[in-house]
């Protein structure tokens, strides 16, 4: 690939804008995420470019919290992007909004060729609807599950990786020292979710139109990690902000025995530290073995001028073909039943401990999301859990505290 089309597609802001339109040419905008803009999908656009003359594909990358920043101004405004790739979620927010188009025509006409529905995984599909109308196709499929530096848990005595969190936390005080840590966790507040899941804490429930975070179990849970944190001195503080990757680059520096992640950073850790001895290991057991499900969902708002070159990219983004090629290079794992049953899939180690994770990890917000008030929750418990993180306020004065406030939300019109 030239260095200019290196510029056009791997420049998505600034001088790579004005560098990507050209007198006379239609610009396709796509909002991506930055810790996903590979390869594969360069190749993708550059391809969609080369068969669409005269269009040129403005491919901006952001961190989730600004993408999300950007996307509402945009959609405020009338003038949103073509196409966005988001982390779980917002299609059903936004679509209950009025704010996306469905795509419910584009699946009538393409939906047989491109193997939709049929070929995703259930869940996949109907996180992403409302009622009968698609909103929605899911192109990532993941979950978060443990991933262990194996040198330094043998190091330290340990020739298996911990399966509980009575385990977790004897390993994790036996692998901190001399400027190593046992764990580092995300700041991220979907990664908390595995502490809870595996305390059988459930984020909403739809018959009282109540969260149940207020309950011992979740105190139990968010008490456990910071405990670690702040009591054991064994897992790092996380650093508050929008870059979720600081575990990941702790752990490909040797510097973090154990981080909790998905397929995600797979290729950043692989190319970060080719020589580092890790492997990915089922998710924790406590009350029961479970973790967090995530993934990204490609949607077309209901404003974007250019709707049909969306979806033509979209289909293009969402192809078999491109899944493969994305796994082979990041290691992502995919939506598509047929991927599942892919040769080089199955025979990938690393790929197939992430997959193992798929049958017990839970999309937590699903029901919740339906409401319409899953944001305005969601922020209320990541600053109550920042409280309990970095202010080391009591989880058991915490929690109730947000359960309340959050379930006023909930009875409000």
């Amino acid at each position: 690939m030239s260095w200019w089309r290196r510029a056009k597609l791997f420049i998505g802001t600034g001088l790579g804008a004005l560098l990507s339109t050209g007198a006379g040419a239609e610009t396709l905008t796509l909002y991506w995420n930055a810790g996903h803009a590979y390869q594969a999908y360069a190749e993708v656009i550059e391809r969609f470019e080369a068969d669409h003359p005269g269009w040129e594909v403005r491919w901006e990358r952001f961190q989730w919290p600004d993408m999300r920043t950007k996307l509402i101004a945009d959609l405020a405004a009338k003038n949103p992007p073509d196409l966005v790739a988001e982390p779980g979620g917002w299609v059903q927010e936004f679509g209950q909004q009025g704010l996306l188009l469905p795509l419910n025509d584009f699946v009538a006409k393409d939906g047989e060729a491109m193997g939709f529905p049929e070929d995703w995984q259930v869940r996949a599909v109907e996180r992403n609807m409302l009622d009968d109308q698609y909103f929605g196709v899911q192109i990532h499929l993941t979950c978060g599950t443990l991933v262990y530096n194996v040198d330094m848990l043998k190091e330290a005595g340990f020739d298996a990786p911990p399966a509980t969190w009575e385990e977790f936390r004897e390993v994790a005080i036996a692998t901190t020292g001399g400027g190593r840590f046992g764990f580092a966790p995300n700041p991220s507040i979907g990664y908390y979710w595995s502490w809870f899941l595996q305390n059988g804490v459930t984020y909403y429930d739809p018959e009282t139109n109540t969260v149940n975070l207020d309950s011992p179990e979740a105190i139990e849970a968010i008490q456990f990690l910071a405990d670690l944190i702040q009591k054991d001195k064994a897992a790092t503080t996380p650093v508050a902000g929008s870059d979720y990757e600081g575990p990941q680059k702790l752990f490909t520096a040797n510097r973090a025995a154990m981080i909790i992640t998905g397929p995600w950073d797979v290729k950043p850790i692989r190319t970060g530290n080719p020589d580092l001895n890790w492997a990915v290991a089922p998710s924790l057991n406590h009350k029961e073995q479970a973790t967090f499900a995530g993934g990204v969902s490609l949607m077309i708002p209901r404003d974007a001028e250019h709707p049909d070159q969306a979806w033509e990219l979209l289909k293009r983004l969402v192809a078999l073909e491109t899944e493969i090629a994305v796994t082979k290079e990041a290691g992502m794992t995919m939506p598509r039943k047929s991927w599942v049953e892919n040769a080089e899939v199955q025979a990938d180690p690393v790929i197939g401990s992430f997959g193992k994770c798929l049958p017990y990890a839970h999309d937590v917000a699903a029901e919740l999301r339906l409401t319409g008030k899953h944001a305005r929750i969601d922020k209320l418990l990541r600053s109550v859990i920042e409280e309990i993180i970095y202010n080391q306020v009591p989880a058991a004065e915490a929690m109730p505290r947000f359960a309340k406030e959050a379930n006023a939300i909930l009875a409000s019109n």
